[in-house]
């Protein structure tokens, strides 16, 4: 415990010293401010939500993540500091572990940066806390699932763009694709798509509700991508 503890503190310390990672977490923040700029929240009469500024999160993290955990894994080997990690006392999955938690919380930290909102929203209007709670936990769980599936990218490669590649672009295929062919396929095809899209899981949070098997759906392929991110590890230490 004590081991995954340092290596998080460890990785927690690098992001937070990375410029790229300031670069990654201000731009979101941009993006998001010109969304609440965009819609017409915050005009006198307008409902008091936070759901139109949200909504298109799951294809803006799927950019945003991968930037802000590429070099995870990618930057150990290509550094060579790789090696020296895999000769201390440590398992593979502490490190795995320790690496993601580090990231989860810098990208809680990220998200914390848009708390602003919620708050000027209750000033001016009534909002409703429980849709924004419940808004911000299915932000949450998008975290923990494009964070280890980002971390799983970055353990196949020491090329930090290239670690990007093989996570933004599968994950923004995934959520653009999926809702497409919901929206266009009938019958059984369309229930099976429905599983997968990240979209349409999302918006139910960001509605208010609390879906059981949303939160199964997004912490079950974390806990996959986390694991095949081990076994990927495994496989490096014995080369």
């Amino acid at each position: 415990m004590r081991v995954s503890a340092a290596i998080t503190q460890r990785e927690l310390l690098a992001l937070f010293c990375s410029p790229i990672g300031y670069v990654v977490v201000a731009g979101y923040w941009l993006v998001i401010g010109v969304m609440a700029l965009m819609q017409s929240t915050f005009m006198p009469g307008a409902l008091a939500t936070l759901r139109d500024i949200f909504i298109w999160s799951p294809f803006i993290l799927a950019i945003v993540v991968p930037a802000m955990t590429m070099r995870t894994l990618a930057e150990e080997y290509r550094s060579g500091t790789f090696e020296a990690l895999m000769t201390a006392p440590v398992t593979d999955g502490q490190v795995v572990f320790g690496k993601y938690f580090a990231a989860l919380l810098f990208y809680l930290f990220m998200l914390a940066g848009t708390l602003p909102l919620p708050i000027l929203m209750q000033v001016f209007g009534e909002l409703d806390w429980g849709e924004t709670l419940a808004l911000y936990l299915g932000l949450l769980l998008l975290g923990c699932l494009y964070v280890a599936c980002s971390v799983f990218a970055s353990s196949l490669t020491r090329d930090q763009a290239v670690a990007w590649i093989l996570s933004a672009i599968p994950l923004m295929l995934i959520v653009f694709g999926a809702q497409y062919f919901v929206s266009t396929t009938e019958g059984h095809l369309r229930e099976a798509l429905r599983h997968l899209d990240i979209m349409g899981r999302f918006a139910l949070f960001a509605r208010g509700q609390l879906p059981t098997d949303g939160v199964v759906f997004f912490l079950a392929l974390a806990l996959l991508f986390l694991f095949l991110t081990v076994k990927v590890v495994e496989s490096r230490r014995w080369r």
